[in-house]
């Protein structure tokens, strides 16, 4: 009983919001990187609940090895990387290591590697290419796409002010001449 009134430092991994409902009516909502504690009590009820243990395993990161094994969850060493753990993957480590992080990682990494990805523009292609093969998302193609958002956010078109292509017609200073009166058909005697 001890166990189930301790409290948990739950992170949100996901890259959008992260939201539950259980059984009672109580609703919890976790914004992207939002960190919060929790009673573990109400991390078991989640892991009951229907998509609680997917919740917990892929979209939420519990940082405590003995609230895991309280909940009975075994996760891969890639369920507590960090951004930081991330970003070192796809800039220093090495293709086997990003490999298993694709193999092993829950969801949530695998969506914030994706991001990051993009963000850092990893020269490696090998890696861009095994990102893409493992998860369907090209990773060149979102780059170019992101070059090509910025071209157009900074130099947007303006359009040119027209241009003379004829000088104006200006007003005549020469008086106007009249035309003169039309000559009639009949003579006139007086």
């Amino acid at each position: 009983m001890e166990n189930e009134k301790r409290m948990v430092m739950v992170r949100n991994r996901n890259v959008g919001s992260t939201g539950y409902t259980l059984d009672n009516g109580f609703h919890r909502q976790f914004e992207h990187n939002e960190v919060k504690k929790i009673p573990l009590e109400e991390l078991q009820q989640l892991s009951y609940a229907p998509g609680g243990e997917y919740i917990l395993k892929n979209l939420l990161v519990i940082d405590d090895k003995s609230a895991l094994e309280y909940l009975n969850m075994t996760v891969e060493p890639e369920y507590f990387y960090s951004d930081e753990d991330i970003k070192k993957i796809l800039i220093d480590g090495s293709l086997d290591q990003l490999e298993d992080t694709l193999n092993f990682a829950p969801e949530g990494v695998i969506e914030s590697l994706k991001r990051f990805a993009v963000e850092l523009e990893i020269p490696d292609v090998r890696k861009r290419d095994m990102i893409s093969a493992k998860t369907g998302f090209n990773i060149t193609s979102a780059i170019n796409v992101n070059h090509v958002l910025a071209e157009g956010v900074d130099e947007e078109p303006k359009p040119e002010a027209p241009k003379r292509k004829a000088s104006p017609i200006t007003a005549s200073t020469t008086p106007e001449r009249k035309a003169a009166a039309p000559a009639s058909k009949y003579k006139v005697v007086g």
